[in-house]
């Protein structure tokens, strides 16, 4: 099943797209650079570590933006997430959100804190304005994701009051 992934019409950015593979490589290589840089000490406030990934709106957020470049950029987190956990070898837990329409607004965080872990995956930013996808789709299946068989995702959404309907995909290591 091919989902819809385009950013919305009234978006700002309208540039087209020229170079997108190697703009995706050199967005790639910077994420790697960002990943390298785990605290070994401590995480601050002992629960999560919020990477800051380098902002890739004009390349995946512009209304001229192929369903096959977002693809592969979706495709290229789920990959540092995996390279992460590698890494980090059971140490922490890791998370990957995905928003749709607007892929840049896509994080990736390491918790400390296995209760902060689980509220994160349980209970998104608000309960009252998200809610649980519930008719057994999975961003895994639905793009066809090349991750291990332990990853499992969640997905939430909203329609905000302009009828603006926004989805956000969680994927973590199940142990």
């Amino acid at each position: 099943m091919q989902r819809d992934l385009s950013v919305p019409k009234e978006h700002n950015v309208r540039k087209k797209v020229r170079g997108s593979k190697r703009k995706l490589r050199s967005l790639g290589r910077k994420i790697d650079s960002v990943l390298l840089s785990i605290p070994d000490e401590s995480l601050p406030r002992d629960k999560s570590w919020p990477y800051h990934l380098p902002s890739p709106d004009r390349l995946v957020d512009s209304t001229n933006s192929s369903f096959k470049l977002r693809k592969r950029f979706v495709q290229m987190l789920a990959d540092k997430l995996t390279e992460l956990d590698t890494s980090i070898e059971g140490k922490y837990k890791t998370l990957l959100f995905l928003s749709f329409p607007l892929l840049s607004h896509s994080r990736i965080e390491v918790c400390v804190d296995s209760k902060h872990f689980e509220k994160l995956i349980s209970n998104p930013d608000t309960t009252s304005t998200w809610s649980p996808i519930m008719d057994g789709r999975s961003i895994i299946r639905d793009f066809n994701l090349a991750l291990p068989a332990k990853y499992q995702a969640k997905g939430y959404f909203r329609t905000s009051a302009d009828l603006k309907t926004e989805e956000n995909w969680i994927l973590w290591k199940s142990r």
